[in-house]
Formats: C-alpha cells, structure tokens, sequence
C-alpha cells in the first residue's frame, strides 16, 4: 500500500469526538422527535380507533383498579409519564361536570394504564438511531460520522484489488481502478470480476458505492440505499452478526421472564406497559438482525460466489498463485546440483 493510501484509511478510521458527540446527539434528537410526532399519536389513534377510548393525558387526575385484593390507586396523568384509557361516555359526562361545577372534586375512572416511555422506548431509540445513520451517511465533515466509515471500506476494498492486479501500487493506479470500475458497462463488469477473480455481485455493488461516493445532493441520495448495503456486507455484517443474534437471545429471554411476571400476576393487567416495551425490543431486535440477514452473505451462492468476502477470494488467489510459483520452482533442479548428479549416476 503507498504512504498517501495508508495514510488516507488511517485517517477514515479515526472519528474525533465532535463526530461521535454529533451522532449521539442526532441520535436522541430523532428518537425525541419520533415519539412526540409519529409514536405518540399513533398509539393515541389507535386506542381511539380499536379499543373506543378516549386517551386522557393532560395532568388531569384518575382513578384506576389495580387488582382486586387492592384499593384503588390515583395517579396523575401527563403527556410522556402516564396516560389514561377511559370510557368515552363517561369522559363525555366527566368534562360537563368539570365544566359546570369546576369547584366540586369529580372522579374519572381510568380503564387502563399506560406509560408510553416505558413502552415505546425499545421503538423509539432504534427508530432515532437508525435515522441519525441515514442523516450521518448524507452528511460531510462533522456530520459524516457513518459517511467515513463507509468510504474507509471502499479505499480498503479498492486497495485490495489493485493489490492482487498490481502487487505494490501507487495511488494513482487506485484511482485508475476506480474510474475502470466506474466506467464498465454489464459486458466489461462480468470481464473485470473473471479477471479479478472475485464474484459479479461484489464488484457490482462496489460500482454502486463508487458512484454514490462520487456523486453530490439528490443524486448521492437516492444511491444512499447501495453505499449501505456494501458497508454492511463488506464489515458489519461479518464482524456484528454475532453479537446480535446474542442480543436477540437475550431479548427473548427478557420477554419470557416478562411474560411469567405476567402471568404470576405480579404485573396488573390494567397496566400493561413493561409486557409492551418487552415486546417491542424483542421486535427491533428481530428486526435488526433481519437486516443483518437480508445484507449479509448467502450460504446457497454458487460456487464462484461463496467466498467469505472479497478480501479473501483476493487472498485465496494470491496464496494459489504462491503455491503454483513454489511447486514449478521445486520440480526443476537447479545446474550443477548435487540431486542432479546422483540422479544422472544411479540412471547411468
């Protein structure tokens, strides 16, 4: 590797903190946003819509039946903390009172209690993340925290090809490859990927990523869905898939233990929030490792293509040409060796 591309993925590799302070401020940003404009009044439709009720959530005070063996508690609603599902009707019969005699103390029954921060938190912080990923990608600078990272694994991958083509390169044969890459139509694809011995859909999908690093505004938007899908097959996938699967299993687990709280009746069923915020990390996480799946590696590809990545198709090539090199070396004697004088005298 030349000293100006070494030097340019050490760069890549390295975030300053105001990259990662940006990011995680994004991040929370959105998940804020997601619950205030898209969460929150989708589940108030949807208890309005499904289950008839009306959805009280302005600091009135209600009253609830936690369980029979116990009084009934009062709580005070709020617009993140505590929601109330009450019978429409009696909502209806409740403000008229309020309104006609504010001074006397009137008591609404809640048939329901919901938190939505415990329940759309799992929801909202992956949504909020994987928002402040879409934003980082367009991003430049600053804002270009997951942007870097993939443009670090195109020079790697672009280094390794001009590695296998050219042995030790310059910088400039890299951007030479780039443009040959950039430039090739289906036919010359097909020839690049025989010549370089790496599969048809890598090289494919490494075009894609060098026209999205290439372009600029709607463009380089539009393409930002295939710069993705390379960084996730080329590293995400192969280093991460692991580790989340892990934390699918550990989201079942705490979803069985939940749902037997649960069902042990040590959580009221007036309040079904922890069995819902289980349920939705346990979703995400399904979700996520999905992703992981469907960008990942196939394991039925064919046999051209079931190298583990393009850095060891490359790899595998260079060792078969070594071992080619060095068993042609080893099946012609050298002049003058004393294996070819022994051999001549025991022929003679």
């Amino acid at each position: 590797m030349s000293v100006i591309t070494r030097s340019r993925v050490a760069e890549l590799s390295e975030h300053s903190s105001a990259q990662i302070f940006i990011f995680g401020l994004l991040a929370v940003v959105c998940s804020v946003s997601i619950f205030l404009y898209v969460a929150a009044p989708a589940l108030d439709t949807f208890f309005g819509a499904f289950l008839r009720s009306d959805v009280v959530r302005d600091g009135t005070s209600v009253t609830f039946h936690i369980a029979e063996n116990r009084e009934d508690e009062h709580v005070k609603t709020g617009k993140a903390t505590t929601w109330a599902l009450v019978e429409p009707r009696q909502h209806k019969q409740f403000l008229e009172a309020l309104e006609s005699s504010p001074n006397v103390k009137h008591t609404l029954n809640a048939e329901y209690i919901f938190k939505p921060l415990v329940a759309l938190a799992p929801l909202v912080m992956v949504g909020g993340f994987g928002l402040a990923v879409l934003l980082t990608v367009m991003g430049s600078g600053g804002f270009g925290f997951v942007r870097q990272k993939i443009e670090r694994e195109i020079l790697n991958t672009l280094h390794r090809l001009a590695r296998s083509q050219y042995g030790e390169h310059t910088a400039d044969e890299i951007k030479q490859l780039s443009r040959e890459i950039l430039t090739a139509d289906m036919r010359r694809l097909h020839d690049l990927s025989a010549a370089m011995a790496i599969p048809f859909s890598d090289l494919e999908l490494l075009k894609r990523a060098l026209q999205w690093r290439d372009s600029a505004g709607a463009t380089k938007i539009i393409r930002t869905h295939s710069a993705l899908k390379f960084y996730m097959r080329e590293y995400f996938t192969d280093r991460y898939s692991n580790a989340i699967l892990g934390l699918v299993y550990i989201g079942a687990a705490i979803l069985i233990i939940v749902i037997g709280i649960r069902g042990l009746k040590f959580l009221p069923s007036t309040d079904p929030s922890v069995v819902l915020g289980a349920l939705g990390l346990e979703f995400m996480l399904l979700i996520t490792y999905a992703g992981v799946l469907m960008y990942g590696r196939t394991d039925e590809a064919p046999s051209h293509e079931r190298s583990g990545s393009m850095s060891e198709t490359i790899a595998s090539n260079a060792d078969a040409d070594t071992e080619q090199l060095l068993r042609a070396f080893l099946a012609s004697p050298s002049q003058g060796s004393p294996l070819g004088d022994n051999s001549t005298q025991g022929k003679e």
